[in-house]
């Protein structure tokens, strides 16, 4: 793994587990195994052009296993249970690290900046998932928007309740608002694999 690489790989874990604030150049290199001039070698900005990079980085991918899970025939419920399986597999101590970025407009705006592209992106996959499902374009934007705010934000309680069940509630819910919008032949019922 080049060194850039490891560089936003522990970044991102540390992120995902303490936030931006909460995320030292200490910790980085400690994480990371890498020296510190590494750092200001492939970030001269430091750690907010890091924070920034990473931020970018998962966000390309998740964007991707969004897109992957899109082809789904439940994907709001394939996006939960990724979620889901993230959480678990992190004991619940690491949540979304573009949550974390669009939480530390104090700490590195740059980052927040790229959260909100990244939150746009996620957007754009699930609103074309909707209007290839029958969904009229301006309806399916803001299916979307809610879509995409739900799931964050039922990531978020899941940490804090350190239990899947907001996930898999919101997953449902929304999944029965996305119902009442889609079109009587519409091949696709959501919640149905």
């Amino acid at each position: 793994m080049a060194v850039r690489d490891q560089l936003t790989s522990a970044t991102a874990e540390l992120m995902r587990r303490y936030g931006v604030a909460g995320t030292g150049v200490a910790d980085i290199l400690k994480q990371s195994g890498v020296a510190r001039r590494s750092i200001y070698l492939n970030f001269p900005g430091g750690k907010a052009e890091l924070v920034c990079a990473t931020t970018r980085t998962s966000g390309a991918a998740i964007t991707a296993i969004m897109r992957k899970l899109m082809r789904a025939p439940d994907p709001i419920g394939a996006f939960a249970e990724m979620w889901s399986s993230v959480l678990v597999d992190s004991d619940f101590d690491a949540g979304c690290p573009v949550v974390a970025a669009a939480l530390g407009r104090h700490s590195a705006p740059e980052a927040t900046d790229v959260a909100v592209e990244v939150f746009e992106d996620w957007r754009a996959v699930s609103a074309e998932r909707l209007v290839a499902d029958g969904v009229d374009p301006q309806l399916a934007d803001s299916l979307a928007i809610t879509i995409v705010a739900a799931i964050e934000g039922a990531v978020i309680m899941a940490q804090a309740e350190r239990s899947t069940r907001p996930l898999l509630e919101v997953a449902a819910r929304l999944n029965d608002l996305v119902a009442a919008h889609l079109p009587a032949s519409s091949p696709r019922v959501p919640g149905d694999a």
